[in-house]
């Protein structure tokens, strides 16, 4: 991952075995071809931004099942959480993904077999995190069934990588500042939506009820 972060997919497989320590013979004994690492550095890269704390993301490998019944369905403070999320993703984005952002987001530089696999991989990745994600907002701040599907649209616009990439070379801002510019954002939608769906029920009801009343 250090290696791809720093040149991207032009990353070759005698940069990898000199940083890692080992034969470039023994790096593809493991991976067989240049692409096949590629692709699996890639996976670990998605994997590695979603690992605690930001709610140990859901995995495309190994006991999916599993791994999705033990994730947590509701967190006690969630503008704090979201604040966390948001920080930690957008700094894992800018840490872990360096150059390979471009590669991985304009697929280029593999033969078309591996970037199809690279493409379909960030794509379920990502909706499966951010269905995740906004979800677990939702329902922790007191919403009922799943999040309204403008919210869920929101998280992906606000935990994008684009947007980490955007603010930081166009704004000059850090992915901590980032972070808390979009978990700003993130928080005002969410109470707005939870707002709105208390309306619906009861026009009466103009603030989101207690999650916790």
């Amino acid at each position: 991952m250090e290696v791809v972060a720093s040149h991207g997919f032009n990353a070759t497989v005698d940069d990898v075995a000199r940083v890692a320590g080992v034969s470039a013979r023994t790096i593809f004994r493991h991976y067989q071809t240049h692409d096949r690492l590629i692709a699996a550095t890639v996976k670990d890269m998605f994997e590695a931004c979603g690992q605690y704390p930001v709610g140990d993301l859901p995995r495309l490998t190994d006991d999916l099942d599993g791994w999705i019944g033990a994730l947590p369905r509701r967190v006690d403070d969630v503008e704090d959480w979201l604040t966390r999320v948001c920080v930690t993703i957008h700094t894992r984005s800018a840490r872990i993904f360096g150059k390979a952002f471009w590669d991985i987001h304009c697929l280029k530089g593999l033969e078309a077999e591996t970037l199809a696999e690279v493409g379909r991989f960030r794509r379920e990745y990502r909706l499966r995190a951010v269905n995740y994600l906004a979800g677990l907002a939702w329902l922790s701040a007191g919403g009922e069934g799943s999040p309204p599907p403008d919210l869920v649209l929101t998280f992906a616009l606000a935990l994008s990588p684009f947007a980490t990439q955007a603010l930081m070379i166009d704004f000059d801002r850090s992915p901590t500042d980032v972070g808390v510019l979009t978990a700003s954002i993130l928080k005002d939608a969410l109470l707005r939506s939870v707002a709105q769906e208390c309306r619906g029920h009861n026009p009466s009801t103009s603030t989101p009820h207690d999650p916790d009343g």
